[in-house]
């Protein structure tokens, strides 16, 4: 919520760099993977390399605020960045992708205890 209401005051980057920070957010899925993460049934073999409950908070505050930031900010640039005619169209494929990208989240979780295993 607080990663969507930012988009009010700060608008960076510029659409044709909105890529870049979405991008970046990737990294998010190996650092939680050598965080103390314990699956039940699963012998992890994967080394604990952030031990820190701390830096583990740290680590999903910043994703969940950049989550809320960058799709928002996705959601305001998609209809202003075609011609008027589509825009309405655009809007609605930005949402589709959103709803699209969220379940495919919800999706992949489910293999996360299988990561920790190599």
């Amino acid at each position: 919520m607080l990663g969507s209401l930012a988009t009010s005051w700060v608008q960076w980057p510029k659409p044709k760099y909105l890529w870049i920070p979405v991008s970046m957010r990737g990294a998010f899925l190996p650092l939680f993977l050598f965080c103390n993460y314990l699956p039940k049934g699963v012998q992890r073999t994967l080394p604990i390399l952030i031990t820190n409950e701390l830096i583990y908070w740290i680590i999903a505050v910043v994703m969940s605020f950049s989550s809320g930031y960058l799709s928002s900010l996705g959601m305001m640039y998609a209809p202003k960045t075609v011609s008027p005619k589509y825009q309405t169209t655009a809007g609605m494929f930005a949402a589709a992708m959103l709803i699209t990208g969220i379940f495919s989240g919800i999706l992949f979780s489910f293999l996360f205890p299988y990561f920790v295993i190599f």
